[in-house]
């Protein structure tokens, strides 16, 4: 068995420093041992570490915009040269399978980092003429950054990049849950030449220090991602101090296939979409949208496409889907399932119950669910499990209707064989984000993400990435 790490520290002005509140052990969710630790930081060092960004800020947002893109690409290589051992810990923190975690926490987070410089250098306003004035961009200030466990890395790279590169300082809140992944980007940061203070890293629970950092009166920009429950939260407390917020939340996204739309590529592509990380992303596709007419093909492929996926021990290579976060998490989705067949759902595949992928680990068999009706709370809210509904409709016409009658409005897919039709159907639809026949959001890191209605507001990455965090002056002569 491999031994427990020492409880996670917090990273205060280049220094770690020792949080004293409330113990939480992190849970290994596939051995279901302790991996180790972290203590919540009190409101007096989360308040010291806002103290060291603000000094950091004052220096920062003066250095030129070449200089501060020069250290996310020295980061970047660093985080590159270290994609095993980073990849290794999110997969022992949160279950990921190794393979997936080497893709999109350690790879990337590096390419995001060097988009975000480049943007920063090439493209991103920083002075133009508008009317009568010159419009001048500069760091806003310190910005509270608080981050989720599902995709720890890439969120914290996302957040913490254009916050840089914009010229601010940063205090992240990284979940309890993924701690340490987030200690090793801040001590990255410092090796490469990062001021003390640019970069701090309090630890703890989002009810006592998450709630410490959001309500600081010394914020100037606070960007969350999570439920839309503790979301609406941090805007409450954001709200108290007018700190401007960018809430990145949940979503319930559709996957529209066409008429037209080839069912041997779209179906399980549209499928391991719904299903990545186990389900436990944001903008997993965990609804298909499918004609009534071809209601049974797709059915006969989900089923193919469904024993094709390994579950096992995330950290073997040939692992597809690892177990759920933490033992709350899987008695929680299996409380979804039961509902849903309650409900009048059919499984297609899945059992309701608990895998036995392995002897050990919260797991939950890819569940495909059919026959609810659109009211049911499986169609409707956000389940962040392995779970997937399928919706019928008549014509395009209803497809659209199926796929904005929603709360959430945060991504969706289109398949078509005609590229104008998917294009037409795609800007119909009320979300943040649409990709067209399999395109992917990792393969297109300066494209704006972010959401509608409960999906939150404010976007990340590329040009509107860096400029939540900036303050406009026009200037008039």
């Amino acid at each position: 068995m491999v031994e427990p790490l020492a409880p996670a520290e917090c990273f205060i002005d280049g220094e770690r420093v020792a949080a004293t509140g409330a113990r939480h052990l992190i849970i290994d969710p596939f051995t279901e041992a302790p991996m180790g630790a972290v203590h919540d930081a009190d409101d007096d060092v989360v308040d010291r570490a806002v103290t060291s960004a603000r000094r950091a800020h004052a220096s920062w947002r003066d250095v030129p915009v070449d200089t501060r893109a020069a250290l996310l690409e020295r980061v970047a290589e660093s985080l590159e040269g270290e994609e095993s051992s980073i990849a290794g810990l999110v997969t022992r923190e949160m279950g990921m399978p190794i393979s997936l975690a080497r893709i999109t926490q350690a790879q990337l987070p590096g390419r995001v980092l060097r988009a975000t410089a480049e943007v920063a250098r090439a493209s991103f306003p920083w002075r133009e003429e508008s009317a009568d004035a010159v419009l001048l961009r500069s760091g806003s200030g310190v910005v509270g950054a608080i981050t989720p466990w599902n995709m720890p890395v890439h969120q914290i790279i996302a957040k913490v990049s254009a916050a840089v590169v914009a010229g601010c300082a940063v205090v992240l809140k990284a979940s309890e849950q993924t701690p340490y992944d987030a200690l090793r980007i801040a001590e990255m940061f410092a090796v490469a030449g990062a001021p003390d203070g640019l970069f701090n890293v309090v630890t703890g629970a989002g009810t006592t220090t998450g709630a410490a950092l959001a309500g600081h009166r010394e914020l100037s920009r606070l960007s969350f991602t999570g439920s839309v429950r503790a979301g609406r939260a941090v805007a409450a407390l954001a709200a108290s101090t007018l700190t401007r917020t960018a809430l990145e939340l949940g979503g319930k996204s559709p996957a529209v296939l066409l008429p037209d739309a080839d069912l041997d590529r779209a179906v399980p592509a549209a499928l391991g979409s719904g299903l990545v990380n186990s389900g436990q992303a944001c903008n997993a596709t965990t609804r298909l949208v499918v004609p009534a007419a071809s209601f049974d093909d797709v059915v006969d492929r989900i089923r193919a496409a469904a024993k094709t996926y390994v579950l096992g021990d995330p950290t073997d290579a040939d692992t597809t889907h690892g177990p759920l976060v933490t033992a709350s998490a899987q008695r929680a989705v299996l409380g979804r399932i039961g509902q849903a067949l309650a409900d009048g759902g059919r499984l297609v595949t899945g059992t309701g119950a608990a895998s036995r992928a392995a002897d050990t680990g919260y797991f939950i068999d890819p569940t495909v669910i059919v026959d609810l009706p659109e009211t049911a709370a499986a169609v409707r809210e956000e389940i962040f499990g392995p779970v997937v509904v399928v919706q019928t409709y008549s014509d395009v016409d209803d497809a659209v209707r199926i796929a904005n009658d929603s709360v959430y409005g945060l991504s969706a897919e289109v398949w078509s064989a005609d590229e104008d039709r998917a294009q037409e159907t795609a800007a119909r639809l009320s979300v943040g984000q649409v990709k067209i026949n399999g395109v992917r959001t990792r393969d297109r890191v300066l494209v704006p993400f972010g959401g509608m209605r409960d999906s939150g507001y404010g976007r990340e990455l590329g040009v509107m990435g860096i400029d939540e965090f900036t303050d406009v002056t026009a200037v008039l002569s």
